[in-house]
């Protein structure tokens, strides 16, 4: 432990804590300074009870769930969903070099946050699983960001996580510009589930690092339903809200 902390210490006095977005120097740890921080649009209530997007309106008490047009019209496979921040100018600094520049020490911080936020998904869940990248993907990024966010959900819950049992079998385009038909479209039937008896009767969280429109997270939820899961719960850390 002694030995640890004065390693950390030389690290932190040659390469001292930095602010992900604006690079300020840190007292502490890695993270954002209270600048930058101000500047990130947290997702609170009121918001859809189902898929977690935010409303526009102030309520000040309400006995009924609210849901929002969209999940009034399409029922989601999956039951709950939470996401910790919107998808924005702020948000991008974070997620865009977590997702796609190998700056995986930005998963700590966010999953920090992902455990305030989606405290009760994570206690009421018994298992949790990433949502897979397909082999191929995986190559050239060399990691999966979401899997690295459970990484650090699990261990400060103390929950198991499942890491082979829900697997992309189809190399799906990139959906950034896609419709939500064609998303839908793009990710159907891409996922399977290995060892199903790992799921059955269980209550899984699914984790990601951005919800768009859902449709990902929805066939994720539709096969693990399929193969016996109880529950399914969703927890991102950035929401796309238009």
């Amino acid at each position: 432990m002694v030995i640890q902390k004065f390693f950390k210490s030389l690290v932190d006095f040659v390469f001292p804590p930095q602010c992900y977005v604006c690079k300020k120097i840190l007292k502490d740890e890695d993270g954002l300074c209270f600048e930058c921080l101000s500047k990130i649009n947290f997702i609170s209530k009121p918001m859809c009870e189902c898929c977690g997007y935010p409303f526009e309106f102030k309520i000040s008490s309400s006995k009924y769930d609210l849901l929002c047009p969209r999940c009034l019209m399409h029922t989601h496979k999956f039951d709950k969903c939470v996401s910790v921040v919107r998808y924005d100018e702020t948000s991008k600094k974070i997620i865009l070099p977590f997702k796609h520049g190998d700056k995986t020490q930005l998963a700590k911080f966010m999953a920090k946050l992902m455990c305030v936020s989606g405290k009760k998904l994570i206690t009421d869940s018994d298992v949790i699983i990433p949502v897979p990248i397909h082999f191929t993907r995986m190559l050239k990024r060399k990691y999966n960001q979401a899997s690295l966010l459970c990484n650090f959900i699990a261990r400060q819950y103390n929950k198991k996580v499942l890491y082979s049992t829900l697997l992309r079998n189809i190399a799906t385009k990139y959906q950034g510009h896609m419709s939500l038909f064609q998303r839908k479209h793009n990710v159907s039937g891409a996922f399977i589930v290995r060892h199903p008896e790992q799921i059955k009767g269980k209550s899984v969280l699914l984790i990601d690092d951005v919800f768009t429109t859902g449709s990902t997270v929805d066939e994720c939820a539709k096969v693990l339903r399929k193969n016996g899961a109880k529950k399914i719960f969703v927890l991102t850390f950035a929401r796309v809200v238009k």
